[in-house]
């Protein structure tokens, strides 16, 4: 049975065992302070960092501000690309929308892409309670699932699991679900992960159904971006002839441009690297060119209740980078299971009880004091979400709720007791000359109190009252001044701000008894209320729009990233093209290639290997037996090292670039942008397009970088430009 988190059991339970586990927290400290160093490193790049940081908040604001009107955008543009668009109330309904178009096609199993959404619904125990089996395709979620586990991570589901543990796991339990690991593998990362490229390869090429999550939708072209590393999510979002796609209805994004924000924020905030190495963008159904038949599956599983809180708002910015949770302190001594759901970490701590309200566990009541508002999360999340001040605000509600349903708790009593001693200042007096007398005693602590304050003394020593107050001596040593004065009078509850919590309203909406559309647009307006603002979110964009380097300075620091990636660059003229494409063919011995119909036949006139053109259009298996692939590219962007394929002129489609080991790309100077910004700029927002920076790779296993995971083994760039270009 797949394996579902326990939200029944408060935060301080679960942790105390991930306390106990040395390997845990070794694991833990190493991965998380080698992924601050890297994200440290390339922030550090940009002038305009915090800029960036406004701008994404801006537009998330915006967004969030217009949700409903989005939303409502979203689908037409959607529905007019040949896509359906379905809407969930809860998980329930989503996973019911998921088990009835996988059993509609007649299949009993679906490739996944890693997805926070379906791990939120729990969709993998929903299919499989209806026969369907969902095979994880990420490394990590590969190792997570085969070894019966639960992530831990955002990033980096499986980061608790060193390479014994994984190897082990391997050999165990790949043999029941595929091709089983080979008998002599051993614990270097690269074998770990050709094992798991051998395991999965078959059923990615024959594959009928896959589901995905997606990082954005953008609503004004009905494109999903889906950010990933290893090739599995190419692979599921180009292969099967269905593709379902589970969205949290927060993820919309108002318009393509924003796209110029976000692929700056997310690669470096979560993997701290410019880019990731593949970006996949597509809108709706794409026969021939990726799946035939194309659903997204909106949910709203209490997103909409979030949104009537401020704070709740804020936190439906997140972008799901887990930038927050690789400066956690907590964290990083406790790992992601002790949070009990799969939105670990500081960001966990607020959205889990934001979505969950009205029918809260001890656990979303205890995960706002799993910090120690240290300020590292707001600092390093890329869309300025204040985690501190809202776990406060939440704290502050657990308490108000305790208050109302246990009056005569012994805490709540002592706190009033408290209360009421700071507020008179004869009661505060006489509490200083009886901890006076405490203090005269021989003793250096108080080890045992009564009850019910034992439970302090239970775990710490609690000290010792002065035998003479600051006040006392204060009076003493300064009676010239005479300047003892009366303690105000001030409740404290006065200083704290009272929030009105809405919980009245949400079951109203909640459960409304319309169809799924109309249930997830009315608790969005009713959420947002019938006044929104105004503001654009291009007036918050004073980042970098442009670059500033001439074109041989651009090539030099596009090689110089590309490099980086350990991609393999090499520079020739335009006369020299086709014998430097032969001679990459030779270096790696691919003795066969296939190109796409339109790529110029003087590229290959030096070629020695087998050429195969993509016309007519060459089945999946044949792909996968040629070596090679050669394509053009739409553009590049110099500051990120990336490759942009929009399935145009010279490139042909997806597959011709995922399914063949060996990728030779050919870029002329006059396609080298220097910024983000200005490749968004270029592009067509209705393209099909794939986003290189370096070859396929990941960092699973312990954080060490491994490329060739399911994507192209090898990326060979060349660069064509005059001799002596300007």
């Amino acid at each position: 049975m797949t394996r579902v988190f326990d939200t029944h059991l408060p935060f301080p339970a679960l942790a105390h065992e991930a306390l106990g586990d040395a390997q845990l927290r070794a694991n833990l400290a190493h991965a998380t302070s080698v992924i601050r160093d890297k994200r440290r490193r390339v922030v550090g790049e940009l002038d305009d960092w915090e800029q960036l940081r406004a701008a994404g908040a801006a537009i998330k604001d915006y967004a969030l501000d217009h949700l409903d009107e989005l939303c409502v955008e979203l689908e037409r543009n959607v529905v007019a690309h040949g896509g359906v668009v379905h809407w969930a109330r809860d998980a329930d309904e989503a996973n019911q929308i998921v088990v009835d178009l996988v059993q509609s096609l007649g299949v009993d199993s679906v490739v996944k892409v890693k997805s926070m959404a379906t791990a939120e619904i729990e969709l993998n125990a929903a299919l499989e309670r209806h026969g369907i089996t969902a095979h994880e395709t990420d490394l990590a979620e590969l190792i997570v699932q085969l070894g019966d586990d639960l992530p831990s991570h955002i990033l980096v589901p499986a980061i608790h699991k060193n390479r014994s543990q994984i190897r082990q796991i391997f050999l165990d339990e790949m043999g029941k679900s595929g091709l089983p690991a080979p008998e002599d593998l051993t614990n270097d990362p690269a074998a770990l992960a050709a094992a798991a490229r051998a395991h999965l390869r078959q059923r990615f090429l024959s594959a009928k159904v896959a589901i995905s999550g997606a990082n954005f939708v953008i609503a004004d072209t009905g494109a999903l971006v889906v950010v990933e590393s290893e090739g599995n999510g190419r692979m599921c979002l180009t292969l099967p002839e269905t593709l379902i796609s589970v969205v949290g209805i927060e993820k919309v994004l108002p318009d393509w441009r924003s796209l110029e924000v976000f692929l700056q924020l997310l690669p470096r905030s979560s993997t701290g690297e410019r880019m990731n190495p593949y970006t996949s963008i597509f809108t709706g159904a794409t026969p021939g060119n990726g799946p035939t038949n194309f659903h997204l599956v909106l949910i709203d599983n209490g997103r909409s209740s979030a949104l009537e809180e401020v704070d709740g708002r804020d936190v439906l910015r997140c972008i799901r980078c887990s930038a927050c949770l690789n400066v956690c302190p907590v964290y990083e001594r406790t790992g992601g299971h002790s949070y009990g759901n799969p939105y670990p970490g500081p960001i966990g701590a607020v959205l889990v009880p934001q979505l969950r309200r009205g029918r809260r566990t001890p656990l979303e009541d205890s995960l706002p004091y799993a910090s120690s508002l240290c300020g590292a999360c707001y600092e390093a999340c890329p869309v300025k979400i204040d985690i501190p001040k809202i776990l406060v605000r939440l704290r502050s509600e657990v308490v108000d709720e305790k208050r109302r349903r246990t009056p005569g708790d012994p805490e709540l009593l002592s706190m009033r007791a408290i209360e009421k001693g700071f507020s008179s200042s004869a009661l505060f007096q006489r509490a200083i000359a009886l901890g006076a007398l405490v203090g005269r005693l021989p003793l250096r602590t108080l080890r045992f109190l009564p009850p019910p304050l034992h439970r302090w003394s239970a775990t710490r020593d609690a000290p010792v009252p002065p035998a003479s107050s600051f006040r006392s001596w204060f009076a003493q040593t300064h009676r010239e001044d005479n300047l003892t004065t009366e303690a105000p009078t001030v409740s404290t509850q006065s200083l704290v701000r009272r929030h009105e919590t809405r919980h009245d309203a949400a079951p109203g909406h909640v459960g409304v008894d319309v169809a799924g559309r109309e249930g997830v647009l009315s608790s969005i307006a009713t959420a947002l209320g019938p006044t929104r603002p105004t503001s654009e979110p291009s007036a918050t964009r004073d980042y970098a729009l442009t670059g500033t380097l001439d074109r041989s300075a651009r090539r030099a620091l596009l090689k110089e990233r590309l490099i980086d990636y350990r991609t393999n660059v090499v520079e020739c003229d335009e006369g020299a093209l086709a014998a430097t494409i032969d001679a990459l063919l030779v270096a790696r011995a691919s003795t066969s290639v296939c190109a796409p119909e339109d790529l110029p036949p003087q590229w290959l006139d030096a070629v020695t290997a087998t050429i195969s053109r993509d016309e007519p259009r060459l089945s999946v298996d044949d792909l996968d037996r040629i070596d090679a692939t050669v394509s053009g590219c739409a553009l590049a962007i110099a500051q990120t090292g990336t490759i942009v394929l929009d399935s145009g002129a010279l490139q042909g489609r997806r597959a011709l670039s995922l399914i063949p080991d060996h990728l030779i790309i050919v870029i002329f100077d006059e396609q080298i942008v220097e910024v983000v910004p200005e490749g968004v700029a270029h592009l067509s927002p209705d393209s099909a397009q794939t986003w290189i920076s370096g070859p396929s790779a990941t960092s699973d296993i312990e954080l060490e970088r491994i490329e060739g995971v399911h994507g192209p083994r090898t990326l060979d760039v060349v660069l064509v430009a005059p001799i002596h270009s300007s």
